[in-house]
């Protein structure tokens, strides 16, 4: 599954499934889809007359990020007087229609995320979002208790992100409180992370990103922020091989980090050295 997270003025995102789409990364131009502002994204590589955006960012330095939220969305027929988006459509209007964060929160309460199929071959993913600009970010889920945001850096896959805040909260009283001394002989560094999750769950990744970014924001390092934020992402990627899914296995596709400061993109795929730049 996967991971993104909000550091300082990056947004960094692990695409990790077992099959890939040919994902690439597309411009799309303003007024391509009624769109007000030209948008850099990652889309679906067998999809080529509509962009079926897994995450992006748009000129203003507004990101978007769609992670699986297995069981736990809920999409909704049309309603009346509600401003009605289409699930696979929701980060291509995000970015189309709004500049900040500030402006997408002002009408949350108005929209409404349906069930609409993108077509019989894609029918509705079950997803939840992270949207981010530089001052901010928040979670929108939509479940059976309606659509609601939260504030919060770090997102993974399950269970909601309320639960997953919590779990971190119990596991971070924690980390850091070693209680135990090791024998000389045995004598390692890294003692404060004795208690922190080495797992490749949802919340196992989220455990890790929380602590690490917070440790990262907090420390004095001339590293950067971008450089950092992919470092970020190594630290959850999940290697070919280690989970099994359906006689195949879940690995890291790409990790793409969105620099909202500077407008630029850095992209990187499961089998590439060198890291892809790309600009507005």
């Amino acid at each position: 599954m996967c991971s993104t997270f909000k550091y300082k003025y990056c947004i960094g995102r692990n695409f990790d499934y077992e099959v890939s789409y040919n994902e690439e990364l597309r411009v799309i131009e303003p007024n391509r889809f009624d769109n007000k502002y030209k948008i850099l994204g990652m889309c679906t590589g067998i999809i080529h007359d509509y962009p079926l955006l897994y995450d992006g960012m748009n000129q203003e330095g507004l990101c978007v990020c769609g992670l699986a939220f297995m069981g736990n969305a809920v999409y909704n027929p049309v309603k009346e007087g509600m401003i009605n988006i289409p699930s696979y459509k929701f980060p291509l209007e995000i970015l189309s229609q709004f500049k900040n964060l500030e402006e997408v929160k002002g009408h949350l309460d108005k929209i409404n995320i349906t069930n609409e199929p993108f077509n019989e071959n894609f029918p509705p993913s079950d997803l939840h979002w992270f949207i981010a600009d530089k001052e901010e970010s928040i979670i929108v889920e939509q479940t059976k208790d309606g659509l609601n945001y939260y504030n919060g850096e770090v997102l993974t896959n399950n269970p909601p992100y309320p639960q997953q805040l919590e779990n971190y909260h119990i596991v971070d009283s924690k980390i850091g409180n070693v209680d135990f001394q090791l024998d000389h002989e045995y004598d390692t560094r890294g003692l404060e992370t004795s208690y922190l999750s080495g797992d490749y769950t949802s919340m196992g990744r989220f455990e890790r990103l929380s602590y690490i970014k917070d440790k990262l924001e907090n420390s004095d390092n001339s590293f950067n922020d971008a450089n950092q934020s992919l470092h970020l992402l190594s630290s959850i990627e999940q290697v070919y091989g280690l989970t099994n899914v359906n006689d195949s296995f879940e690995y890291t596709i790409y990790s793409i980090v969105y620099d909202m400061e500077n407008l630029n993109v850095y992209l990187k795929f499961y089998n590439d050295f060198d890291l892809i730049k790309k600009e507005f």
